[in-house]
């Protein structure tokens, strides 16, 4: 019985001795709460009374409002650069991605040739019900002018509410006629997947330009189109993607998932909001149909996690560069109307545990979770060795073709489109779908540049720069410690003759045969947009994709395709 006395009051012991610790250890987080808050407060009130001060004594009147919005940026200034205050022109991007649509006429505008053009109208718009061309050149907003403007300020003005009305005038390039629309203002679905199709050999195809809200359903759309096909392998195209909501990236992934995989998860601050998207539902294309995902530099955030997750499931071979490296999740707090703030709240983990954000910013590497080793290795499910970190490296490294500064200095000033707005109006009963571009139209487009005055500077022409310069410093050199050396005639032949060279290969760019090639795929695109529409153009800008070739080729190797994944 002692004994038994004895261990009861050992037990009761440690048990009030473990409740007074607890106690202690909550008092001591409550104090250091209560000091942390006190502490808090004493600053908020330095930035008040720092407000008043100014606003007594500043040697000018302020601006109330944009000296507190300042300070607003400034708590953001220390964070990650994503986490910032959303107002006007950027909190409406964002507006529009997460509602799908947006106050306008429906047509895509850029700058050709110093002038407002009109490069696309969507289908089923005002615009487009109206009767706005591509290649169509607006000259006026209302009363404004639009000599000088950019697209940004035309696309603010151009957009508003629904039912108002915004008045164009149009010059058509075609007929040289001036033409005046009043558009009535309507709710504009973006279309974010404007195209999917399949070639002659099965192979399906989806591009996705951005995460916007009808993303998802759009994809899902074009997915149950294509399966009606025999498919024998899909590309998913996310180059320049630069992302948009995580809700609409999950979704695409439970299309193409088997049910019950894990795809995503999320760690913030808070951990009730910390979670796991799993696959849900049966896939909508047979497991076993190949697929292959393009990315490049500009594929970021949504991209990333579409990209990674079918990485890490051995789900997808990824083509192309090294993706942007975004691992970390924003969410929206509307201030008021007109000020919202964009919060990171969370990073985001792929299925194999990897985190893919750059080392950007943060120095300490708080936000890496230890991935600033060059070392950390993580599996995919098969067992394939993937590195964390800086972005999704592809399975199959591409290097992009670059044009060359002749064939930039066309689209630079817009030439292919304005033939097109030009050359389709009057050879619209000779226009046959699938378009095709002969020698005749080679001819009349190269006519037409005449009225061009193409700038540009060839690759050679920057090299024999540098070298003259380099030349030039070192006689300079020379002479300066002898009197008997200097530049002798040979030379100054030499740097002539090359410069008449270059002059001489300046004029025969359009006749060179690799510009020849891209020439005829750039016509084909423009008269394409503006004979069709902006469907029929990207699928004709896919004959001379290299990436989208190369990844047909492995899709319909199934032996190569495995072998990337290792299965």
């Amino acid at each position: 019985m002692r004994f038994m006395f004895f261990y009861c009051f050992v037990f009761l012991s440690l048990i009030f001795t473990q409740k007074d610790n607890s106690k202690n250890k909550i008092k001591i987080n409550e104090d250091k709460i209560i000091n942390e808050s006190e502490v808090t407060s004493d600053y908020l009130d330095l930035y008040r009374k720092s407000f008043e001060l100014l606003k007594i004594n500043y040697v000018d009147s302020i601006n109330d409002a944009e000296v507190i919005k300042s300070g607003i940026k400034g708590l953001m200034k220390t964070l990650d650069p994503y986490t910032k205050l959303l107002e006007g022109n950027s909190k409406e991007s964002y507006d529009i991605l997460r509602k799908g649509k947006y106050g306008g006429v429906g047509i895509q505008i850029g700058v050709r040739r110093d002038t407002l053009t009109v490069l696309a109208p969507m289908e089923d718009s005002p615009a487009y019900t109206e009767g706005i061309h591509a290649g169509d050149q607006i000259l006026m907003i209302d009363s404004t002018k639009t000599k000088g403007m950019t697209v940004k300020d035309a696309a603010n003005i151009i957009k508003g509410e629904i039912k108002t009305v915004v008045e164009l005038s149009i010059l058509r390039p075609s007929t040289k006629e001036r033409l005046k629309f009043r558009l009535k203002r309507d709710n504009i679905s973006v279309k974010h997947v404007p195209y999917w199709g399949v070639d002659e050999n099965g192979i399906g195809y989806v591009r996705v330009t951005r995460f916007s809200k009808n993303s998802s359903k759009d994809f899902k759309e074009a997915l149950k189109v294509l399966s009606d096909d025999k498919l024998n392998g899909l590309i998913i195209d996310l180059r320049g993607n630069s992302g948009g909501l995580l809700s609409n990236a999950t979704k695409i992934l439970d299309y193409l998932t088997e049910r019950g995989e894990l795809l995503l998860s999320s760690k913030g601050n808070i951990n009730r909001t910390n979670r796991e998207w799993v696959s849900r539902t049966k896939p909508i294309i047979d497991i076993n149909i190949p697929i292959a995902v393009l990315i490049n530099k500009s594929s970021a955030s949504a991209s990333e996690i579409v990209a990674g997750s079918l990485q890490d499931l051995d789900r997808a071979v990824i083509i192309g560069q090294k993706s942007f490296g975004k691992g970390l999740v924003q969410h929206m707090y509307d201030l008021n109307d007109t000020l919202t703030l964009k919060i990171t709240t969370q990073k985001y983990y792929l299925p194999s545990g990897r985190l893919i954000q750059k080392l950007d910013y943060r120095s300490d590497g708080f936000l890496t979770d230890g991935l600033d080793t060059l070392d950390t290795i993580f599996y995919s499910k098969s067992g394939r060795k993937l590195k964390g970190g800086a972005g999704i490296t592809p399975d199959v490294v591409t290097i992009r073709h670059s044009l060359s500064p002749y064939l930039n200095a066309l689209w630079k000033e817009g030439a292919f489109l304005s033939f097109a707005a030009y050359y389709v109006p009057m050879h619209r009963q000779e226009i046959q779908v699938p378009i095709t571009i002969s020698n005749k139209m080679m001819s009349q487009f190269k006519s037409f540049l005449n009225d061009f005055n193409l700038d540009f500077t060839l690759n050679e022409q920057k090299d024999f720069d540098k070298l003259k310069n380099k030349l030039y410093k070192t006689s300079i050199s020379i002479n300066n410690h002898s009197n008997n050396i200097s530049y002798n005639n040979n030379s100054i032949d030499l740097i002539s003759d090359f410069e008449d060279y270059l002059n001489q290969l300046k004029l025969i760019q359009y006749n060179l045969e690799e510009n020849q090639r891209w020439i005829k795929n750039g016509l084909l695109r423009e008269i394409s947009r503006v004979a069709v529409d902006e469907k029929e153009r990207i699928k004709v800008s896919l004959y001379e994709d290299d990436e989208y070739h190369e990844a047909s080729v492995i899709l319909l190797n199934l032996k190569e395709y495995y072998k990337l994944l290792n299965i």
